[in-house]
């Protein structure tokens, strides 16, 4: 019976433990996912600074009751829905607190697409014309 409950507590911690990448784990992920080479300084930059590479940070509330979600710290007002797919990205803001990051990619590729990386609060205070991670040994 012990044996049993202490099985169960480790598989419990083990799942609510969050994912925190080294900068060439999260380099290789990303290109894995999409992500251009050229992309890479700008993309590991912006995650350092939102969520420290961890995947399931979750971040708020912001001034506007909103929360923020994952390694780009995507807010659940316009991008994902709380408790099932929803929002511009038709994704759940669960997917994006995952160390499954395709979803989280995809996701930011289109907030991108639309807005820049001005869309990054932490990109625009910490990247934006400052020298950028190299992750060329990461390859």
């Amino acid at each position: 019976m012990k044996a049993t409950l202490l099985l169960l507590f480790v598989t419990l911690l083990g799942i609510s433990q969050a994912k925190v990448f080294s900068r060439c784990e999260l380099a290789r992920e990303l290109v894995k996912h999409g992500i251009p080479r050229g992309d890479l300084p700008n993309w590991v930059c912006l995650i350092e600074a939102e969520s420290g590479r961890n995947s399931r940070a979750r971040g708020g509330p912001n001034y506007n009751g909103s929360y923020d979600n994952g390694l780009f710290q995507i807010n659940d007002q316009f991008w994902c829905m709380n408790g099932r797919p929803g929002h511009d990205c038709h994704v759940s803001c669960e997917a994006l607190r995952s160390d499954d990051i395709g979803p989280s990619v995809k996701c930011a590729l289109l907030i991108k697409s639309r807005q820049g990386w001005g869309a990054w609060y932490g990109w625009k205070n910490k990247c934006r014309g400052r020298p950028l991670p190299n992750v060329n040994s990461c390859f």
